[in-house]
């Protein structure tokens, strides 16, 4: 069916058709950029311009990514596989995970954030040979900023032998100076910082790992010092596509170009009105030197070969489908303050003229309003009064249709106070904060408490917890008690009997409670951190208090859960000696050292009806109908210029620097985007005392807006805002947007389970047998990716035909499986053992049976999105072999022993869906479908017939409207005895 564009304006249909060559794409705000590039990327695909992974398409955040995979998903309707919508550092990722090698990178590197890397130089501190730089007292703030410079070098694409060889200059030039003295003291400290930079990067080297300024600068090296690489990826990305040009930093434009090069049917999106990023690297002179770097090229009419380079295609989206035109002419009219500096400016004196101008497609006109208050409470309670004014005036209005907008996290802190105390539902949409809420402070307090039973803070915390049901007075007897005779609570709680009386009820709770704390202190000395905190969140109840009943707050709670719990299996990942309570605190308070707080990953478009406050930053992206932005005032918003406590010399800086005040220039982007957010109206609030000696003065931008002030006076007894009525919130958990044969089969066995793992996403308790498994598999992944590349470079050798394929060794093998062995979830030493005996011997047979004859694997881990009736079902495929007549062979690794040669059709299921994905989608014949029992190295191998294939899709359509539907009622009985939820869960059965 070919897709249907009738709903695009003119400018967005010409984005979407465009044929080839460079063009850009001025999308202002609200303009539907992100459904421009979506449709394109569909449009290309079903016109048969390319498939899907020969589109390459770029943006900055995993969510804008997902968004994009989301909207190209409902616009194809077979389905896709590869497609290539990433992040840079994703791109970059898969890149160098590939062929790094290639300039001598190993391809299993570690990918270091900021707080990682701080680590990293904390604990080598004495490599760095510092002396203008030596820190006097705590080193935090000195590592955060040479690890800043560094960044901003990468930003640039400079090296350390750049900034070296930079250092040797300056050196040789201080000696001919006129002031010697202090051009040499300046020489000094820049060799000391290049010298810095240099064993830097030395260390991320030897310690296996990379930071995110590496990922793009050694993908740049990669293409430039290896051209084959850099040729295939060209011949494979015949339109590359990227979002949010306008944030762009040098290294990610000078990638792009690199890629697309040189027939450069590159689509550009952006709008430098909302370029907000320079803290982190965007060179706005990315988008204003488009036009200079690919326009007066060719024409598209022109006669010329097919790779000539094509002119230069300019489209702008003007027609706004979010905010009333007064918002837009207002947001307009201020933005010509940043003139010369602006692409509309630029196009303005020269032949094309151009007006970003914004066009409304709103029936309401919007409305612009300046509101003033005495005082910082006064502030607060103005805009939430006025926030419920407008909900009961207006019945459709959601909480959700508000938003509160910072300009730093900690003006938030007030009206967060304030609208917890009267009951107004909100949420604080912040990306740092995971280490203060509850269920992580819980965690870390009960993990102190088994490294150390005298941590008396960490046991009050824990005795404290609703789940105890511990008498308060108790807790507050036995604190007097430990105080009194200079005990440790731990101490009074254990010896108490004497000087205290308890009730036989709060007694009971407390003997529980230290019959707990010995079982997993017990754990904690041989099992992992992750293993010990499961174990306790199970064991104590907590995890049924968060599941039992469904409030906002446990949903969220929940969610910080599934947040944390990633975050101590990613450090047990990496951890080099022990994975153990002790070893993780010390690293955690390493992390607290840094300033890390913990990253949040919060979805606002999701979740309970709430009032949202967040910083201007946090809102790029969004629309509410209101929209308050607090704080207008001097040196708060706009706010000072904050200098690089390092700067980078002007010399590696490659872009074109505004002709204005560029600080100024971005905080006034960043009120415009603020101004665009809204649909009916923003509120501009500002208050004349914040505190201090002085009142302040208004924000230069109210003036350059040149509105009307609006005073506001509280009444009398009206200093604080009631308390309200507000139901209770009920939790709105979002369904999944895919499904896997996993999620299916989970839902099928008991809708409760489905809910646990995929809707809530409890962490599930791990066994022996998954780890094993997961060991196999990558095993296998593995030992034929050295299959499939030996014959790939024997094929490339064109001066020796006859050369025969070197086959991998039954020892490459098994030194893979060593180093692929996953040491989690297992009892004991002795069933560790037990499992790698199997599976060294399973190997052993394995290779036995195939040496000499391996199988022509095609793919491995080969990822599709199929399409059954608009629902997308996704997996991965362990392998795909090829046979001489091109059919395929599609296998699937099972590491249980198979039980007959006959299987079900619920067996069969996953595979048929495998199936169905190769004949749709890869457009491939399927001669054999093979699950390999490992267990017994033997295949079971059989075909779908139609009336099987048409079976399982009725089975996925049925399953997922069921889903949908969001029924999890329980489904008690045989499942519960062997399903991860059992223990909180209320409708478990276990059979004994």
């Amino acid at each position: 069916m070919p897709q249907d564009l009738s709903a695009l304006n003119s400018a967005q249909k010409q984005a979407v058709t465009h044929d080839s060559g460079p063009i850009i794409l001025i999308a202002g705000a609200g303009t539907g950029k992100t459904t421009v590039i979506s449709q394109r990327i569909a449009y290309l695909i079903e016109q048969g311009k390319a498939k899907a992974d020969e589109i390459l398409a770029m943006t900055f955040t995993d969510k804008a990514a997902q968004e994009m995979v989301e909207r190209v998903d409902k616009l194809l309707p077979l389905g896709y596989a590869d497609l290539w919508i990433n992040t840079f550092h994703g791109f970059c990722e898969r890149v160098l995970k590939s062929y790094g090698l290639d300039i001598g990178l190993p391809n299993d590197f570690k990918l270091l954030d900021k707080t990682a890397a701080w680590m990293l130089v904390r604990q080598k501190l004495d490599r760095f040979d510092l002396e203008y730089y030596r820190p006097l007292g705590n080193p935090t703030k000195f590592i955060h900023a040479l690890l800043s410079h560094f960044s901003r070098c990468k930003d640039e694409v400079i090296y350390p032998e750049d900034y070296l060889a930079y250092a040797e200059k300056i050196q040789l030039d201080s000696d001919l100076a006129k002031d010697r003295e202090d051009a040499g003291q300046e020489a000094k400290r820049l060799k000391e910082i290049a010298n810095a930079y240099h064993v830097y990067q030395q260390l991320l080297l030897d310690n296996n790992a990379l930071d995110f300024g590496d990922l793009i600068n050694y993908t740049i090296k990669l293409f430039k010092e290896r051209p084959i690489i850099l040729k295939k990826f060209r011949e494979q990305f015949k339109y590359v596509l990227v979002d949010e040009f306008q944030d762009t930093n040098w290294a990610q434009y000078e990638l792009i170009k690199i890629i697309a090069a040189p027939k450069n049917n590159l689509m550009v999106v952006g709008d430098d009105d909302q370029a907000i990023y320079k803290f982190r690297g965007a060179a706005i002179s990315n988008i204003l030197s488009f036009k200079e770097e690919y326009g007066g090229k060719k024409s598209a009419s022109a006669k010329a070969s097919a790779d000539a380079p094509l002119a230069l295609r300019e489209v702008f989206l003007v027609d706004n489908y979010r905010s009333g035109q007064l918002i837009l002419d207002s947001a307009y009219d201020f933005i010509q303050q940043n003139n010369p500096d602006r692409l509309e400016y630029q196009y303005q004196i020269g032949k094309q003229k151009l007006s970003k101008k914004l066009i409304s497609h709103s029936a309401d006109k919007g409305d612009v309003q300046v509101l003033e208050y005495a005082d910082k409470n006064a502030e607060i309670d103005g805009v939430i009064k006025k926030i419920i004014a407008l909900k009961k005036a207006d019945k459709n209005v959601q909480w959700s249709d508000f938003a509160i907008l910072v300009r730093a996290n900690e003006q938030a802190s007030g009206y967060v106070a304030t609208m917890r105390k009267i009951g107004l539902p909100h949420q604080y949409v912040a990306s740092k904060g995971l280490y203060a809420q509850d269920i992580t402070l819980d965690i870390m307090a009960y993990l102190k408490l088994l490294d150390n039973y005298h941590e008396s803070t960490a046991l009050f915390r824990i005795l404290s917890l609703p789940l105890l049901n511990l008498n308060i007075e108790v807790l507050i007897n036995l604190s007097h008690l430990a105080s009194k005779k200079n005990w440790s609570l731990y101490h009074a709680l254990n010896n108490y009997h004497a000087e205290i009386k308890i009730d036989i009820n709060e007694k009971k709770i407390l003997d529980n409670f230290l019959s707990l704390l010995n079982k997993h202190t017990n754990q904690a000395k041989t099992q992992a951190v992750s293993q010990v905190i499961y174990a306790w969140l199970e064991d104590s109840g907590y995890l049924q208090m968060l599941t039992i009943e469904q409030t906002a707050y446990n949903q969220e709670q929940l969610n910080y859960l599934n947040q944390f719990y990633k975050k101590v299996r990613a450090w047990e990942e990496e951890a080099l000696q022990g994975a153990t309570v002790h070893e993780f605190l010390q690293a955690f308070d390493l992390e607290l050292e840094s300033g890390e707080a913990g990253s949040l990953a919060q979805d606002t478009e999701e979740g309970p009806d709430v009032v949202k406050v967040m910083t201007v930053h946090g809102a790029k992206g969004l629309e509410f109908k209101y929209v308050f932005v607090t704080n207008l005032v001097h040196l708060r918003f706009p706010s000072t210029e904050r200098r690089d406590p390092i700067e980078l010399p002007e010399e590696f800086i490659k872009e074109k620097l505004p002709t204005g005040d560029a600080h100024l220039q971005e905080e006034r982007r960043l009120f415009y985007v603020a101004l665009t957010r809204a649909k009916q109206a923003v509120f501009l609030t500002l208050a004349k005392d914040y505190g201090g000696q002085r009142q302040k003065k208004p924000s230069q931008f109210l003036a350059e807006l040149n509105l009307e002030f609006k005073p506001q006076v509280n009444k009398k007894n009206e200093s604080e805002t009631a308390k309200i009525s507000v139901a209770v919130r009920q939790p709105k958990y979002p369904t999944p947007k895919t499904f896997s044969f996993s999620q299916l089969t989970a839902y099928e066995n008991c809708p409760r389970q489905y809910f646990y793992a995929y809707i809530a996403k409890i962490p599930s308790f791990g066994n022996a047998h998954f780890s094993f498994g997961k060991t196999m598999h990558s095993t296998l992944q593995k030992f034929f990716e050295i299959i499939i590349e030996r014959r790939r470079s024997t094929q490339a050798d064109l001066f020796n035909k006859e050369k025969k394929v070197q086959e991998p060794t039954l020892k490459e093998l098994l030194e893979i499986y060593k180093q692929s062995w996953i040491d989690e979830w297992f009892d004991s030493k002795a069933e560790e053992e037990k499992y790698k005996t199997e599976g060294k011997k399973i190997l052993e047979e394995y290779f036995s049976l195939h040496t000499g004859h391996w199988p022509q694997a095609l793919f491995l881990e080969k990822g599709f999105n199929l399409k059954i009736n608009n629902y997308t079902v996704r997996g991965v495929i362990d392998r795909i072999d090829t046979n001489p007549d091109g059919t395929w062979n599609i296998v699937d690794y099972k590491t249980g022993r198979v039980k007959d040669d006959k299987i079900t059709f619920n067996e069969k299921k996953q595979l048929l869906l495998y199936q169905l994905a190769a004949e749709s989608i890869f457009q491939s014949q399927v001669a054999e479908l093979t699950y390999y029992y490992l267990g017994a190295n033997k295949p079971v191998t059989f075909i779908g017939t139609d009336k099987e294939k048409e079976k399982v899709k009725d089975w996925a359509k049925s399953t997922i409207e069921q889903i949908l539907a969001t029924d999890f009622t329980a489904t008690a009985g045989h499942v519960c005895a062997t399903c991860d939820f059992s223990q909180i869960c209320p409708f478990a059965k276990l059979n004994h």
